[in-house]
């Protein structure tokens, strides 16, 4: 069952820069009620998001691989191709929850109590697209508990998470505007299909609105996070304004088929990133 094809096959398939797109979310949540960097938690934490990624991308691609197949977009992914196996993917997901937990519960051992949520809303996202158009933005809630995520296995207690939930709104709004954009590409698809995509029911103009609006609440969330939270600072405020830019951008190149929304994306996670760390050494 294990051999460097069915490997390879397996890393290709989870889209490792997909977690590079979120981890720098985790690690904010982290450095902010630390305040200093410790680079073996730093580890550890890279580790625990590429174990619950993996099983996320996992259960995404099983679960939706009857749609993959028909649809020539994805129909050439590993699993609808048939290239690699349901079972092989099953172990490999068993595999990745150990990577999430061991390093999650060796940093704060009350993990165990929280470590089936993540995955259980995992499972539940991919169902979601075949009954409702709010599918975009349960992954956005989904996404969303990353800094909590940073911000409890340093504290080990969520006493103190309010004043994370700006971040959290952002999160919610920034993965689900950027994914109904990305979603544009299937819209012919899925209303063919009726797969409940934003693009695929209110078609192209409502859905880049509704994007539009998204990045919009996600500007003021992360305006309130710096100025009544973090440090207000001049810097912050030109990291600020590269994500409105990088936001106006997604919108402009919304219909380019050759757009890497996830490559771009991953520079707002890093933006955050950098806007936290300038508050700790007060850039």
């Amino acid at each position: 069952m294990f051999n460097i094809k069915n490997t390879r096959l397996a890393f290709e398939l989870v889209t490792f820069s997909h977690t590079v797109f979120i981890l720098p979310l985790i690690i904010s949540g982290y450095l902010f009620i630390s305040r200093e960097v410790n680079y073996i938690d730093i580890f550890l934490i890279c580790i625990a998001t590429m174990g619950a990624r993996n099983i996320g991308f996992i259960f995404n691609r099983i679960i939706d691989a009857d749609i993959d197949r028909i649809n020539p977009r994805t129909s050439s992914r590993p699993v609808p191709s048939g290239l690699i196996s349901k079972k092989f993917l099953m172990v490999f997901s068993i595999i990745s929850f150990f990577l999430f937990l061991i390093p999650s519960v060796y940093l704060c051992i009350d993990t165990l109590y929280y470590a089936p949520i993540p995955i259980i809303l995992f499972y539940i996202y991919p169902f979601l697209k075949r009954f409702t158009i709010l599918c975009h933005y349960f992954l956005g809630f989904i996404l969303s508990l990353a800094p909590l995520a940073g911000f409890f296995v340093f504290n080990c207690s969520l006493n103190g998470m309010f004043d994370l939930i700006p971040l959290m709104v952002f999160t919610l709004f920034w993965v689900g505007g950027f994914d109904v954009l990305y979603a544009l590409q299937d819209m012919n698809f899925d209303y063919k299909n009726k797969v409940f995509s934003i693009p695929g029911v209110l078609g192209k103009q409502k859905s880049i609105m509704i994007s539009f609006i998204s990045f919009i609440i996600c500007i003021f969330s992360i305006s309130l996070f710096q100025t009544n939270i973090l440090d207000r600072s001049f810097f912050g405020q030109i990291i600020i304004l590269i994500i409105f830019l990088n936001f106006i951008l997604q919108i402009f190149f919304s219909s380019n088929e050759r757009y890497d929304f996830f490559k771009y994306n991953s520079y707002v996670g890093f933006l955050i990133l950098l806007l936290t760390i300038s508050d700790i050494f007060n850039i």
